[in-house]
């Protein structure tokens, strides 16, 4: 990996620690564990005045700050016809809108090279951005992946899509800290997500969930999800480091653990803590946050069209390796 502390596109210095943003964000029906599709999570990583820098950068005459403010280029005819249930997406940038326009929409098939110039404006800017973040030098983009079955039943994640979520990310930055240099503080967000009221993290949390508010599901904010999610990745994220025996020293209290790795389900409380030792990163998340979900889906995304090809009529030839910052995982081979 080479990773560029880049501050080009913001006045202020950035923080004396070695802070590192993680924002995440998953794909796969995590509640079918029978399920041969592709499960997995995908997340950025990066210093806060990379990611404030990357934000600015111009790709084709847009920044990218405007392009996670709204769909892929081309998409928005296609997501207004249908009337106003796709009004919200044309707030972000959401890839699973492109791959249905694409699949759906204009039924295009086969495979295009990641370099390539497309007849169809939507998948031109689709590559285009895919191509972006592949070659970034400020941004790493990580993901494990693996079938149904194989992260809900064989790690022992049992049937809780929370956990199962939590201990992916947690093993996937325990096996990228080593390369993060000295002492790094790493501060994640991982995508939130919402749950069946039956689901088995809300039954574990004995929990009086309110009714839910759409289709027998309730956001994960209001089920003990979300906590179940934060311990599993913290508990997985120490446990991994535990296995290098000895090479890599393990802080001995709990409020040292904490100044190595945090996470938080909610946006606000990330903001709270970063007010209190790094001022870039807490306005980052403050003005930013919606964004910066857009871009971790970009790269979960990203994972999904590279590392699941063989399931997709419309299939996207990558490099190998697919970028210089780019690392997806099969979770047979990490998550043992």
């Amino acid at each position: 990996m080479t990773l560029n502390n880049t501050t080009q596109g913001h006045s202020r210095p950035p923080s004396t620690a070695n802070l590192w943003l993680a924002i995440g964000d998953e794909t796969g029906r995590f509640e079918d564990p029978r399920s041969s599709g592709l499960h997995g999570v995908g997340l950025i990583l990066a210093r806060p005045a990379a990611l404030v820098a990357a934000l600015n950068e111009n790709l084709a005459g847009r920044t990218i700050r405007g392009r996670m403010d709204s769909p892929v280029e081309g998409l928005e005819n296609w997501l207004l016809a249908p009337g106003a249930t796709k009004a919200d997406e044309l707030r972000k940038h959401h890839v699973r809108e492109a791959w249905l326009y694409l699949q759906d929409g204009k039924r295009i098939t086969g495979e295009v090279a990641l370099d390539a110039t497309h007849s169809d404006r939507v998948l031109t800017h689709l590559l285009a951005v895919f191509r972006w973040l592949a070659g970034h030098t400020g941004i790493v983009s990580l993901g494990i992946h693996g079938s149904g079955h194989e992260v809900m039943t064989d790690f022992s994640m049992g049937s809780d899509p929370m956990a199962a979520i939590g201990a992916l990310y947690g093993r996937i930055l325990a096996l990228v800290k080593p390369f993060l240099g000295s002492s790094p503080r790493i501060r994640v967000l991982p995508g939130r997500r919402s749950e069946k009221i039956n689901a088995a993290s809300i039954l574990r949390a004995g929990q009086d969930v309110p009714g839910p508010a759409l289709g027998g599901r309730q956001t994960s904010s209001k089920t003990g999800g979300n906590r179940a999610l934060l311990e599993t990745m913290e508990r997985q994220f120490w446990e991994t480091l535990a296995t290098t025996a000895g090479r890599w020293p393990l802080p001995s209290s709990a409020t040292a653990r904490q100044i190595t790795f945090a996470g938080y389900m909610d946006g606000a409380a990330l903001v709270s803590a970063l007010e209190r030792e790094d001022a870039q990163a807490a306005r980052l998340i403050r003005d930013d946050e919606r964004r910066l979900n857009n871009l971790a889906d970009l790269a979960c995304s990203l994972m999904a069209a590279s590392c699941d090809s063989a399931e997709r009529d419309l299939r996207i030839r990558f490099p190998d390796p697919v970028g210089p910052n780019v690392r997806f995982f099969a979770a047979s081979e990490v998550m043992t």
